[in-house]
Protein backbone atom coordinates (compact mmCIF):
# COMPACT_ATOMS: atom_id res chain seq x y z
CA UNK A 1 0.00 0.00 0.00
CA UNK A 2 1.64 3.32 -0.49
CA UNK A 3 1.06 4.73 2.49
CA UNK A 4 4.08 2.93 4.07
CA UNK A 5 5.96 5.14 1.29
CA UNK A 6 4.76 7.90 3.02
CA UNK A 7 2.88 8.45 -0.56
CA UNK A 8 -0.89 8.62 -0.61
CA UNK A 9 -2.60 7.69 -3.97
CA UNK A 10 -5.38 9.95 -4.74
CA UNK A 11 -8.49 8.63 -3.32
CA UNK A 12 -6.48 7.79 0.14
CA UNK A 13 -5.37 11.72 -0.11
CA UNK A 14 -9.00 12.96 -0.75
CA UNK A 15 -10.48 11.11 2.13
CA UNK A 16 -7.73 12.09 4.31
CA UNK A 17 -8.51 16.01 3.33
CA UNK A 18 -11.96 15.70 3.65
CA UNK A 19 -11.46 14.16 6.94
CA UNK A 20 -8.84 16.90 8.18
CA UNK A 21 -11.57 19.83 6.53
CA UNK A 22 -14.74 18.99 8.50
CA UNK A 23 -13.59 16.63 11.10
CA UNK A 24 -15.03 13.08 12.06
CA UNK A 25 -17.93 11.86 10.39
CA UNK A 26 -19.95 8.82 9.62
CA UNK A 27 -18.18 7.05 6.56
CA UNK A 28 -21.55 7.34 4.61
CA UNK A 29 -21.29 10.99 4.72
CA UNK A 30 -17.47 10.35 3.92
CA UNK A 31 -18.63 8.64 1.18
CA UNK A 32 -20.70 11.04 0.35
CA UNK A 33 -18.90 13.70 0.30
CA UNK A 34 -15.73 12.07 -1.72
CA UNK A 35 -17.83 10.87 -4.22
CA UNK A 36 -16.36 7.16 -3.64
CA UNK A 37 -18.76 4.00 -3.54
CA UNK A 38 -19.56 2.94 -0.24
CA UNK A 39 -18.13 -0.78 -0.91
CA UNK A 40 -15.11 1.36 -2.40
CA UNK A 41 -15.12 3.53 1.26
CA UNK A 42 -15.47 0.95 3.36
CA UNK A 43 -12.44 -0.94 2.08
CA UNK A 44 -10.39 1.97 1.64
CA UNK A 45 -11.41 3.05 5.29
CA UNK A 46 -9.68 -0.40 6.83
CA UNK A 47 -6.96 0.15 5.07
CA UNK A 48 -5.85 3.78 6.17
CA UNK A 49 -7.21 2.19 9.59
CA UNK A 50 -4.61 -0.99 9.58
CA UNK A 51 -1.66 1.90 8.74
CA UNK A 52 -2.81 4.06 11.59
CA UNK A 53 -3.76 6.71 9.25
CA UNK A 54 -7.79 6.60 10.67
CA UNK A 55 -9.81 5.91 13.30
CA UNK A 56 -13.00 3.79 13.07
CA UNK A 57 -14.84 4.01 16.49
CA UNK A 58 -18.24 2.63 17.42
CA UNK A 59 -20.90 5.34 17.30
CA UNK A 60 -24.59 3.86 17.96
CA UNK A 61 -26.17 7.13 17.18
CA UNK A 62 -25.54 7.29 13.00
CA UNK A 63 -26.79 4.73 11.03
CA UNK A 64 -23.51 3.13 10.03
CA UNK A 65 -22.91 2.57 13.45
CA UNK A 66 -19.41 3.62 13.04
CA UNK A 67 -17.45 7.14 13.06
CA UNK A 68 -14.27 7.65 10.98
CA UNK A 69 -11.37 10.79 12.23
CA UNK A 70 -7.83 11.21 10.87
CA UNK A 71 -4.84 10.46 13.23
CA UNK A 72 -2.18 13.03 13.82
CA UNK A 73 0.08 10.64 12.13
CA UNK A 74 -2.27 11.20 8.53
CA UNK A 75 -2.35 15.17 9.46
CA UNK A 76 1.89 15.03 9.11
CA UNK A 77 1.40 12.78 5.97
CA UNK A 78 -0.18 15.97 4.36
CA UNK A 79 1.67 18.45 5.71
CA UNK A 80 4.47 16.56 4.23
CA UNK A 81 3.16 16.69 0.69
CA UNK A 82 2.48 20.14 0.82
Amino acid sequence: MPINRMQLNDEERKVLRTLARYGAMSPSRLSAETWLLPGQMLKLLRELADVGMVLLRDDPGNADGKMVAITVQARDVLTKEL
